[in-house]
């Protein structure tokens, strides 16, 4: 059931999702020191299968995996600002194309997702994953303002995040 939330405005704030700057972690001094960061093992193998070819690794699949492992890691960490969904659902939010990951510290154990990437708008991404992931929306949202014809202009009309909304909508 679809419904919207409107005890808040913007796709970037509480309840639907708290940001994070990264920086705050100090990650280039800690992680391997008491910080690990855990990509889930689905995308590691979905990022090999797609991407990368064992012949070019000795046929060392244990070295491949690592390479793309740490490529996946630099892409997640590429933004400085990450969120934190009220929902957290890995397999939602690598169909929106984000990247989620856990950020595990000596103080706790985070969950984030990463736009993979920066240099345009891609709140389209958290938008479609709130949409799937919550079944909520943001009165104020693109997607409040547009329909489905928002999520296709940015993925395209034969993406699976768009099929994906279209079939949670009945469309």
């Amino acid at each position: 059931m679809i419904g919207l939330r409107e005890e808040f405005s913007g796709i970037h704030i509480q309840p639907f999702y708290k940001n994070y700057h990264l920086p705050q972690f100090n990650l280039t001094e800690k992680l391997g020191d008491g910080c690990e960061i855990i990509i889930p093992d689905f995308i590691i193998q979905e990022e090999a299968k797609g991407n990368y070819d064992v012949a070019d690794f000795a046929n060392d699949e244990e070295k491949m995996l690592c390479t793309v492992t740490d490529t996946v890691i630099e892409d997640a960490l590429m933004y400085d600002w990450v969120y934190a969904p009220r929902i957290y659902n890995e397999k939602v939010a690598y169909l929106c194309d984000l990247i989620p990951f856990k950020l595990i510290t000596p103080a706790a154990e985070y969950k984030f997702l990463s736009f993979g990437g920066c240099g345009m708008d891609m709140t389209y991404k958290l938008e479609a994953y709130q949409l799937l992931a919550d079944g909520l929306y943001d009165t104020n949202s693109n997607f409040a303002k547009q329909g489905i014809k928002y999520f296709e202009h940015y993925y395209g009309k034969e993406h699976s995040a768009v099929k994906a909304i279209k079939e949670f909508l009945g469309s």
